[in-house]
């Protein structure tokens, strides 16, 4: 079981769902690696990227609710910062939702 050390947390509103298919997405870019429950691997030339979530309690606003989850994005020892940022602008292109 590989190392994980350096990692960004995300406050994502949006069901599993809606995240499992942006990892889909994803897989057609960076090739995924192994897949658990609440988390699935993808593999980077210097290591492993891994996106683990859980469940958030609602967000509340007036009658509305939304689903949230808290997303971690892990990286193992030796994935270098250029690669790192790299990962997360993919993740951050195929899940931020436009507004306007």
């Amino acid at each position: 079981m590989p190392d994980f050390q350096t990692h960004k947390t995300l406050d994502m509103s949006c069901t599993e769902r809606e995240l499992l298919r942006w990892l889909d997405m994803i897989s057609g870019v960076v090739p995924r690696g192994s897949v658990a429950t609440m988390s699935q691997d993808f593999q980077l030339e210097s290591g492993l990227a891994r996106v683990a979530w859980s469940t958030l309690p609602d967000r509340v606003i007036a009658l509305v609710r939304m689903k949230r989850l808290e997303v971690l994005l892990q990286f193992t020892p030796g994935v270098e910062l250029e690669a790192r940022a790299k990962f997360v602008k993919t993740f951050e292109l195929y899940t931020l939702r436009g507004g306007g």
